[in-house]
């Protein structure tokens, strides 16, 4: 197994796992890249700028430019089947259930970079398959939680540290949230070449509303706070004063808070089914081990034990 990374990065769990190692960059020449990764049969792509880039070139020639050259570089070295890990943001604003299959013409505000260059990643993503001779799914999961999660379970770790930790309207809605290790799971099922061609969601291992997965996180780290629901029609409110922000805050304006709402109070919108019927996805680690790990991790992580799972 071969791993491509940036010079200068922490290469340690990679090692652990046994990778051979191999630097490289998404700017690279696609010629130059494909020497790197000589002798593989399947390749995985799930580099991207996340939240981490404000300027629209920077997150176009990571995301979109990055996608296209680490794809034509798959397909030189000789790569027989290629995944590429996109997201539930390429939906945009649509409204309705979203299960892989719908035209990706919602509405994408232009301050969202990161959705707009996922959906152009897509593209060229898909563009590749068509040319040959490398065949290319598409993989879209929704929030991702787990070990060594740099965004979403910090976040959360910080925000029960507090006494008082909120909770959107009522609470026992499901929310888009997926364990990684079932993300996995899902990237490899869709290396067998099943779906080739084809995007799925991976963003609903198992039904978790916010209540379970605050109380849960909050337990596993050894917290009690004091959880206070927020009626849903504030929660908008404010979503649209962060909107509106956005014109004059820069860190905000990447954001879109009235979809941020919308998830949070509604049902989880983005249906797996099909990727359970067409890849036989099958998740394997329960909402509950999910969690245990995930504390497991955060707990640990700040003095670089090496937690065995």
């Amino acid at each position: 197994m071969v791993a491509l990374h940036r010079p200068g990065s922490d290469t340690s769990y990679l090692k652990a796992l046994g990778c051979t190692l191999s630097e490289g960059g998404l700017g690279d020449e696609p010629g130059r890249l494909a020497l790197r990764i000589e002798g593989c049969r399947w390749a995985v792509h799930c580099a991207a700028r996340v939240f981490s880039g404000k300027d629209w070139g920077e997150v176009q020639e990571a995301n979109v430019e990055g996608t296209r050259n680490t794809l034509k570089a798959a397909a030189r070295a000789g790569v027989l089947h290629s995944v590429h890990v996109s997201s539930v943001a390429v939906y945009g604003n649509a409204i309705g259930t979203m299960d892989g299959t719908v035209a990706l013409d919602g509405v994408i505000p232009p301050q969202n970079l990161y959705a707009r260059s996922k959906r152009l990643a897509e593209r060229a993503a898909a563009e590749i398959h068509e040319a040959g001779p490398m065949q290319v799914t598409i993989v879209r999961p929704s929030v991702i939680y787990g070990e060594r999660d740099r965004l979403f379970a910090p976040m959360l770790a910080r925000l029960l540290r507090f006494p008082v930790v909120p909770v959107m309207g009522r609470g026992d809605n499901t929310i888009p949230v997926v364990y990684a290790g079932n993300v996995a799971a899902g990237v490899v099922a869709a290396l067998d070449g099943r779906g080739a061609g084809n995007a799925f969601n991976l963003a609903a291992d198992y039904p978790v509303t916010q209540w379970e997965l605050l109380e849960g996180l909050a337990r596993v780290l050894g917290r009690a706070p004091i959880f206070v629901q927020m009626p849903g029609a504030l929660v908008r409110a404010l979503a649209q004063l962060a909107d509106g922000a956005g014109s004059i805050l820069p860190g905000v304006r990447r954001w879109s808070g009235a979809r941020a709402a919308r998830l949070v109070l509604g049902e989880n919108p983005y249906a797996s089914q099909r990727a359970r019927d067409e890849l036989d996805w099958r998740p394997v680690v329960t909402h509950e081990s999910a969690l245990r790990r995930t504390g497991r991790w955060l707990s640990h992580r700040d003095n670089n034990e090496v937690i065995e799972l």
